[in-house]
């Protein structure tokens, strides 16, 4: 990608995710699903070996009248059984036990159960992570050059991103305890980015998709906490859930 168009959508993602000041509307829905866009939603995992991953895969169904889209922001929670995150899920910051065991990825080749709204042109990551004291909120962005930008139609499910976690175990000679401990990862809201002739607006997705068994914006891991399976969002506004994220 040339730096400039490269500078470009940095620029755009970070847009997203700084909350420019937009108009918004209820979308329909998103989900959040282990291995592919219809997946479980739950995944056990034995914790014996420190190779391979797993792969979350975060989809979304716009509502009518979306028209283009440029961009998409999600906004996500980890919560565990024990209260505070074990270490074996302290990822991706600097110095935390397992600081390289969660990435994002926008390769979607393999999705047959939902379509590429990027036309295999999206680029963005992770652009927080950070404990609230009941767990981890994290934010993704992607966005797209102005070029690739395409309509997304409403009935249809679209991938987002993909979250990719490790199963590596060990640091410093040490292991990351926690890989048993219940977790849920929950998708709290998405902001679809359309552009307009001001800049761009949002269109937000606060809903699990209809269909997709339980709730759909929320899956589990090791069985997940007893508090989580409604999969509703935090209580919280709009405002207030923003600046958990500044």
């Amino acid at each position: 990608m040339h730096l400039v168009e490269a500078s470009r959508l940095k620029r755009f993602v970070m847009a997203l995710v700084l909350f420019a000041a937009a108009s918004s509307a209820h979308a329909s829905g998103m989900a959040l699903r282990w291995g592919s866009c219809e997946g479980t939603a739950n995944r056990n995992f034995a914790c014996d070996t420190n190779t391979g991953a797993e792969v979350l895969v975060a989809s979304f169904s716009p509502p009518g009248g979306v028209g283009a889209l440029s961009g998409v922001a999600a906004y996500g929670h980890i919560s565990s059984a024990q209260g505070n995150l074990p270490e074996w899920w302290q990822m991706y910051d600097n110095g935390a036990c397992r600081s390289e065991a969660l990435g994002t990825s926008f390769v979607f080749f393999d999705e047959t159960q939902c379509e590429d709204p990027w036309n295999a042109q999206g680029a963005g990551g992770i652009a927080s992570f950070r404990s609230d004291g009941q767990g981890v909120d994290f934010l993704i962005g992607v966005a797209v050059p102005a070029r690739y930008v395409r309509a997304a139609s409403s009935g249809r499910t679209y991938v987002a991103f993909k979250l990719i976690i490790t199963h590596d175990q060990s640091t410093g000679g040490g292991t990351c305890a926690g890989c048993q401990t219940p977790v849920c990862i929950t998708l709290e809201r998405m902001t679809l980015g359309q552009p307009t002739e001001s800049g761009y607006r949002e269109v937000e997705l606060t809903q699990g998709i209809s269909g997709m068994g339980g709730a759909s914006n929320v899956a589990t891991w090791q069985g997940g906490t007893p508090t989580c399976g409604a999969g509703a969002p935090k209580p919280s506004t709009w405002s207030q859930l923003k600046k958990r994220y500044r």
